[in-house]
């Protein structure tokens, strides 16, 4: 049964939020059991423009390779895979497409200087010719030992709740809105501020804000219930970085400056989602099923 799109009813839960804070790859893909992301691990996004950069990692950190191929009169320009030859990086994820695509995921694993490399050559239709030339790609890395400080998401999400059921021991999440202060990113570690809505008991609601860095902010609380959104009263089973990898998968790869985490009401069957948007409780954006990982425009369009 295919899961049902989200309802318009959906992406407007979040405005009241907004007085108070702007809220066809093939893979080969392998499991590396120890390349698993640590405590306070980072991602960092590379795409063509990237050719040529020197950045610093830590262990633990994660590297997306997203390259895009061309098509022009007849001849395609098609990536490799990426590669690195050095022991500091675990490749976990790889894959290729008819257009020229090539992405790759890879974990930092041990310090030293690494590299990732690809290379993009002309591949002809039937009657056409190709000029042999071959464009290189490269990115140099300096993996430095230590995990970041910092929280995820799901770590702030237990301190939060802990913080709100001193005084409401019933009380139960219904949204997660997040924010990169710096604007809209590709990179999921960048939205660090996020505000928690909850529902009490006694027909109250409570909010409280807080940072990856493990900072909360006071608990507010209101004299009615919040409406809009179910129970988050499950597991939460993906992180942000884990659904925006699922929308570029699907071919949304943009940058978003907000994202929530909500169970919309609507027709049953109900389901957690992500929320990827340019605008406080917007339609412009997507939603990143948690449990099926499906992607679906956030109003159903």
């Amino acid at each position: 049964m295919k899961t049902p799109k989200p309802l318009r009813a959906a992406a407007l839960l979040a405005v009241p939020l907004a007085a108070g804070m702007a809220l066809g790859v093939a893979p080969a893909a392998a499991h590396v059991p120890d390349a698993r992301p640590a405590a306070g691990a980072e991602d960092v996004t590379l795409t063509n423009g990237d050719n040529g950069r020197t950045l610093d990692i830590r262990t633990g950190d994660g590297v997306k390779v997203r390259l895009k191929g061309s098509r022009s009169r007849g001849v395609t320009w098609a990536w490799s895979v990426p590669t690195s030859g050095s022991p500091s990086f675990a490749r976990t994820t790889a894959g290729t497409s008819q257009g020229g695509n090539a992405t790759a995921t890879f974990r930092a694993v041990r310090p030293g200087t690494a590299e990732i490399e690809a290379y993009q050559r002309c591949i002809p239709d039937p009657g056409h010719v190709c000029a042999q030339v071959v464009i290189p790609w490269k990115v140099t890395f300096t993996v430095r030992e230590g995990a970041r400080s910092g929280l995820s998401l799901l770590d702030l999400v237990g301190r939060a709740t802990d913080r709100v059921r001193e005084s409401d021991p019933q009380a139960v999440l219904l949204v997660a809105a997040g924010d990169s202060p710096s604007g809209p990113t590709r990179d999921m570690a960048k939205v660090t501020h996020w505000r928690f809505i909850f529902n009490n008991r006694d027909n109250s609601s409570a909010e409280i804000s807080g940072d990856l860095d493990g900072s909360l902010g006071p608990v507010i609380r209101h004299d009615s219930r919040w409406v809009g959104a179910l129970p988050v009263d499950e597991e939460i089973t993906m992180t942000p970085a884990q659904a925006y990898d699922r929308l570029e998968d699907a071919g949304h790869g943009e940058a978003f400056r907000y994202v929530s985490l909500v169970k919309p009401m609507g027709t049953p069957p109900w389901h957690l989602q992500y929320h990827f948007s340019n605008h406080p409780g917007g339609c412009d954006g997507y939603a990143v099923f948690v449990g099926s990982g499906e992607v679906s425009p956030i109003c159903g369009k």
